[in-house]
């Protein structure tokens, strides 16, 4: 047991346990004819967006909108399921049904690893109301400051 739990903790084999299981019960589901592709479009979005988790290991933004698209097919995957019943195949709404199933425990996962990345849920790390950071002017660069050294090697006169 505690092998599992190892394994768990690691950030690495959390996300991609999570992309596969999803991408896996998503294909499954997509057997089946989901009507005007609005289940095909917000998980493909997820499937994305579990690809840039992987790939920005330790990007914040990353995980986050995986963790916001993954909570919210919750919801999306009820009205689909319940729309479309009638008119679909066992096999795809079988497979819908245990995705659904899953999705809060990788809701879970996603968070503890949004959390060990050093991401918060508080409102002003999503829409930040205080202390701006500051930018670059871009519209009046600084000009460099000469110096008194020699300047590098003149690529005229090797010719």
């Amino acid at each position: 047991m505690t092998d599992l739990n190892e394994l768990m903790g690691s950030p690495f084999v959390r996300v991609k346990l999570v992309a596969f299981v999803h991408f896996f019960f998503i294909t499954n589901a997509m057997l089946g004819s989901w009507g005007h592709g609005a289940y095909e479009f917000y998980n493909f979005l997820f499937i994305i967006s579990m690809f840039w988790t992987m790939h920005s290991k330790d990007s914040i933004e990353a995980v986050q909108t995986a963790l916001v698209i993954n909570a919210s097919s919750i919801f999306f995957d009820l009205v689909c399921i319940i729309v479309f019943f009638a008119s679909m195949n066992g096999w795809a709404i079988a497979f819908a049904i245990i995705n659904l199933m899953l999705r809060p425990i990788s809701v879970a996962l996603l968070y503890r690893e949004f959390n060990t990345r050093g991401g918060s849920l508080q409102t002003g790390s999503v829409f930040p109301t205080g202390q701006q950071r500051s930018y670059q002017d871009i519209d009046r660069p600084t000009q460099p400051t000469p110096t008194n050294s020699q300047p590098g090697p003149n690529v005229a006169s090797i010719f």
